[in-house]
């Protein structure tokens, strides 16, 4: 177990911007992907700075997980593994970026986990500390070495963690989430408006062929 020898602040990128239960229902997470509230809360609470420093680090985590999530035959699962673990690092390393320039050392994938691990962590998926296992390695050879009765499970457990991680590192401007928030609404929309139009002409049919 970890044991915090003093106090460790608490960065605006995880707390000032999140509250500890959704504030309406506008805030469930069902509705996140298309109202995009709490990343614009995470946005406002970091500097214009802040977010130019945390855009190549999260562009280059989200580049990695996309790659992981195709990569599902048995000759890739370390592949994958070792990517998730990739886009972890730089996805902490963004999170490190919002108050730090340069980054703290060291960082080696241990010592950057060791250090968002003394912080506190609302939300944090329940399976983080299992993905640590493989995510806050320094042996590099630790993803290809998970036994086949173990690799789905913790493949399981990095994507979940990664995936948090990932919605931590909010590197979009406000004004680019506006913009992101009225095209998902509007797709939305128009999917909800179709599968409506859908259903009433199917049950137009339906009795129109009902017998009289």
């Amino acid at each position: 177990m970890l044991m915090r020898s003093h106090p460790v602040p608490q960065p605006r990128y995880l707390f000032g911007a999140m509250p500890a239960a959704p504030m309406s229902l506008l805030d469930t997470p069902l509705l996140e992907p298309v109202l995009l509230r709490a990343a614009e809360r995470r946005s406002e609470a970091v500097s214009a700075a802040s977010r130019a420093r945390m855009k190549p680090f999260v562009a280059a985590a989200r580049a990695r997980y996309r790659v992981a999530l195709e990569l599902r035959d048995h000759e890739s699962r370390g592949v994958a593994l070792a990517l998730l673990r990739d886009s972890a690092l730089l996805a902490l390393s963004a999170l490190e970026a919002v108050d730090s320039d340069p980054l703290p050392e060291p960082r080696t994938p241990r010592a950057v986990w060791d250090r968002f691990m003394l912080l506190e962590r609302p939300g944090a998926p329940g399976t983080l500390a299992e993905a640590r296992m493989v995510l806050g390695t320094d042996d590099v050879l630790a993803p290809d070495s998970v036994s086949a009765s173990d690799v789905n499970r913790l493949r399981a457990s990095a994507e979940d963690a990664v995936a948090w991680l990932l919605t931590l590192a909010e590197a979009r401007s406000p004004r680019e989430l506006s913009r992101a928030r009225l095209v998902r609404s509007s797709l939305f929309l128009a999917a909800a408006t179709l599968i409506v139009w859908a259903g009433l002409s199917y049950w137009l049919a339906l009795s129109a062929l009902a017998p009289q």
